[in-house]
């Protein structure tokens, strides 16, 4: 059995690789630094080397223009100063004006003597000969005789402090080397701890625990904030989790009664041998609980459809005032055998962007709702307006029924709802409680809403608002 490789080992760790990109980043610095620091500390140095010889050799020029013309004094005063600089391995030399030489120190090395001069022209020169340098500068008088001056050094030295301080910077740049891997791990584990939090959390999801969360640091970075959206999802996915189970668990109670209540009436008609009366009414209630079944099993499909369904066609164009009637018509006659009263208030040229079956249907569902739970001598509205200032159809459903407690009232839009009031109905009224739901579900998917004003004993009024086309 193969083991699993070290997180350190794997290259496919983004630890690993964060690792490896920090160390070869640097890498690359500490060489690049190395480098420049070498090219600084060269300029550096043969700069202040350059600038001591240019003083010395300008304090000799002055003695030498201060004793002109006498050369055996210049060459005496030379000599003093060659002296006085020997120590600090200095090389002076004294050219006529065509560069004849006519004096040089003992430690002057062959290979500068015998150079010949160049741009005698130019007041100052300074030239590199191999591992020797030197300033040449002009007398500044213009009447002859022109002398040029000479004053060198071994460059040795400065190549030598040149070289132990690469060689400490290399130390240092190998001392990095060694560390930055260690301290490049430890950061990046630091860094993708939060994303290990999230691998392992998101792994130990599932169905049945959905309650677990990433934690939050509250440094509000890239992955405090990576951290919070997963919650987010999470905390939606098990709203949604939640609501499936309760939804089925509710369209299995309220498919159960139906069923029972069908199987026994077949059971007690088949208990024994009953007249053609009882039969009939047994099958009449089996016929009664079989279309609260089927008008039970068409409401889920629908809002599951709706749930899944499309926003409506935006090239269509319908005006409310025609559903608002044929509504109207539908449940005329209900309302008539239940002595209620039902008014449609619906003007001309109310225009939404809609579906016509969808709106019929929320029409007919809240109208529905007003009939079933309102006294006979009772009044139910529909009315039809807009509101140009909102640029918004509404559409009023009120009634006169027996309203929803201050209680029922935020869940009569939950599926299989039904407040207490209902309940008490008689049977010939009952809903599936998907009504309200649907209704929700379409207008929204109409980019609407649909509120609800309600008081117990005195009326419910549903509005809905829709953008005017």
């Amino acid at each position: 059995m193969r083991l699993p490789l070290p997180d350190f080992i794997r290259l496919s760790s983004l630890r690993t690789r964060l690792t490896a990109w920090n160390t070869l980043v640097v890498l690359l610095v500490t060489v690049l630094s190395l480098l420049a620091a070498r090219f600084a500390a060269r300029v550096t140095l043969y700069d202040d080397a350059d600038a001591e010889l240019r003083a010395g050799a300008k304090e000799i020029l002055l003695a030498v223009e201060d004793l002109q013309p006498d050369i055996k004094a210049v060459i005496s005063q030379i000599k003093r100063m060659a002296a006085s600089h020997e120590e600090r391995g200095w090389f002076i030399m004294l050219l006529s004006e065509d560069g004849e030489v006519f004096w040089r120190s003992e430690h002057c090395p062959d290979v500068v003597a015998n150079l010949a001069p160049f741009n005698l022209d130019l007041p100052e020169n300074v030239v590199q000969v191999g591992p020797f340098r030197y300033v040449r500068l002009k007398t500044s008088n213009v009447t002859p005789p022109i002398y040029h001056v000479r004053v060198g050094t071994y460059t040795t030295g400065l190549d030598d402090r040149l070289t132990s301080l690469v060689r400490q910077l290399v130390i240092l740049g190998a001392v990095l080397t060694l560390l930055t891997p260690l301290v490049g791990w430890w950061l990046a584990r630091r860094a993708t701890r939060p994303i290990a939090d999230i691998l392992e959390t998101t792994d130990r999801l599932r169905a049945t625990r959905l309650g677990d969360r990433l934690p939050v640091c509250g440094s509000n970075d890239e992955l405090d904030r990576l951290s919070a959206t997963i919650n987010r999802l999470l905390d939606n996915v098990a709203t949604h989790v939640d609501r499936q189970e309760r939804f089925l668990a509710d369209a299995a109670h309220e498919l159960r009664g139906p069923l029972t209540a069908m199987q026994s009436a077949l059971e007690v008609a088949l208990a024994r041998q009953r007249s053609s009366e009882d039969y009939l009414a047994v099958i009449r209630d089996v016929l009664g609980e079989s279309r609260h079944l089927s008008k039970l099993t068409n409401d889920l499909l629908l809002l599951a459809e709706d749930k899944n369904g499309k926003e409506p066609n935006a090239d269509t164009a319908l005006d409310l005032s025609p559903v608002a009637q044929t509504v109207g018509a539908m449940f005329t006659g209900v309302a008539e055998d239940r002595g209620i009263s039902l008014l449609v208030d619906a003007p001309a040229e109310v225009r939404v962007i809609g579906d016509m079956r969808g709106l019929r249907q929320v029409c007919s569902n809240l109208i529905d709702n007003a009939i079933r739970f309102t006294q006979p001598g009772g009044r139910v509205s529909l009315k039809i307006t807009a509101d140009p200032m909102a640029r918004e159809a509404v559409i009023a459903v009120e009634d006169t029924g027996c309203g929803i407690g201050p209680g029922d009232l935020p869940r009569v839009f939950d599926r299989f709802f039904q407040a207490d009031s209902a309940r008490d109905r008689r049977d010939a009224t009952r809903g599936g409680g998907l009504g309200l739901p649907i209704s929700k579900a379409i207008v929204e998917r109409h980019r609407g809403r649909i509120d609800v004003e309600s008081r117990t004993g005195a009326g419910t009024k549903f509005t809905v608002r829709l953008p005017l086309a």
